[in-house]
């Protein structure tokens, strides 16, 4: 038994609201040169430069490289690409070709839309936190020197896309730990109380203690400290909303000041591992929510939730729509299934379905099912290309593929896919 994809949006096509007595008539989409998010008559959409109604349908990870096998070292796609197109801009030039017939419009996440169909959207991923993605490892985000760290990696990242019409959006970071998840159970205050006594980030942190626990003791004792006991549930969540706030307001500002015109995208942030504090300090800084959003095996979501805090996952959607009050992008999501012969066992909280044709029918459920909701403006399929069956740096094996390490589609459900996004 699994969550099923028919649940996920349950909810939430429930909970939109009527329509407004009499009618409401949208107003005109506005054209600014670059892509926009517009909110007509209760529902939102992304504009085009030119004004019209977009929808972003994309894939992650369209790469000419693949993924590196995480035992060899070898990258198969790469061997596999060099062989059938013989460099990288002939793949590229078959490859947007191929998305751009199957009904995508948007190079997701870690794609190199530098290569592909001049007419796909453009994402890129800037990872302003300064974290380690594998292990969850933070940095003071209260001190200048991560401050100046964003600087450069904003300058570095968008420069070359400034004042191209192609970008959709920025994504600031992905899948950040900000709290108890499975790279492990400590939360963000945790972290930030063990860093040393002169770290600003440390002082925030005792002070969100104080303030949930007043008699805890004296405040140059406290950030003396090195071990520490169970904090108090208002201590975790108060500073987790202070950090939020924090990484967001900073983020956001260094990134417009160096680039007004588009869009940011938000975090690619885990659905279920992420409380609400933070969807709530990102909505006021951020033009759309971003979020990594996939079916989990029965009891999967709820232990996960039980750790963040969060709530029941058939009704995750509507109810962070409520709090943030804006459109969300679900910025990845897939689905495996056995019949690839890949070993699609790790990690083991997702379904592996059947076969292809079940993977079909998974896919036309949940973009379908997102499409109903007039909040949601675009869904992200992860990934373009299979995962070794040795898996990648961090053991992932699956077949997430639209085609296989061969370049090879699958053909049933890549016919589904054209007829779903056609739709």
């Amino acid at each position: 038994m699994r969550v099923g994809t028919a649940l996920l949006f349950a909810a939430a096509v429930a909970g939109c609201a009527a329509p407004a007595e009499p009618p409401c008539v949208p107003e005109p989409l506005v054209a600014r040169g670059y892509y926009g998010v517009q909110q007509r008559c209760g529902a939102w959409t992304l504009v085009t430069p030119a004004g019209a109604p977009f929808h972003s349908v994309g894939v992650n990870s369209a790469t000419p490289y693949g993924t590196r096998n995480g035992v060899t070292g070898a990258y198969a796609y790469r061997d596999a690409v060099l062989a059938r197109y013989g460099s990288d801009a002939a793949w590229g030039q078959a490859t947007g070709a191929r998305l751009r017939g199957w009904g995508f419009n948007t190079a997701g996440g870690w794609s190199q839309a530098e290569l592909l169909a001049d007419d796909l959207a453009v994402t890129k991923v800037l990872y302003l936190s300064g974290g380690d993605w594998q292990t969850g490892a933070n940095v003071d985000w209260f001190a200048p020197a991560w401050e100046a760290d964003v600087r450069a990696r904003v300058d570095e990242a968008v420069t070359p896309w400034l004042r191209d019409p192609r970008v959709l959006g920025w994504f600031l970071d992905n899948e950040m730990k900000w709290g108890p998840d499975w790279r492990g159970a400590d939360t963000l205050l945790a972290r930030y109380l063990a860093l040393d006594a002169s770290a600003p980030g440390k002082a925030v942190a005792v002070d969100a203690w104080l303030a949930a626990a007043p008699d805890a003791g004296p405040r140059d004792e406290l950030l003396q400290r090195t071990a520490w006991g169970t904090p108090p549930a208002a201590a975790v969540a108060g500073f987790l909303a202070q950090a939020a706030e924090r990484y967001f307001a900073t983020t956001t500002a260094i990134l417009r000041a160096r680039d007004p015109d588009h869009l940011i995208l938000g975090n690619r942030d885990v659905s279920v591992m992420t409380r609400a504090e933070v969807w709530q300090a990102a909505a006021r800084h951020v033009d759309v929510l971003s979020v990594n959003y996939y079916t989990y095996q029965d009891g999967i979501a709820g232990l996960a939730l039980s750790l963040s805090g969060g709530v029941d996952p058939a009704g995750w959607f509507q109810a962070q729509h409520e709090l943030a009050d804006k459109p969300f992008l679900v910025s990845e999501f897939g689905f495996r299934a056995a019949d690839a012969g890949l070993p699609s066992s790790y990690p083991p909280v997702y379904p592996t379905l059947a076969t292809q044709q079940e993977r079909a029918d998974a896919y036309d459920a949940y973009v379908s099912g997102a499409r109903s909701v007039p909040w949601i403006v675009g869904t992200h399929w992860f990934e373009y290309t299979d995962q070794p069956a040795d898996g990648r740096f961090d053991g992932e094996n699956n077949n997430w593929g639209i085609v296989d390490e061969a370049d090879d589609p699958y053909a049933v459900l890549v016919e589904r896919m054209t007829a779903v996004n056609a739709r």
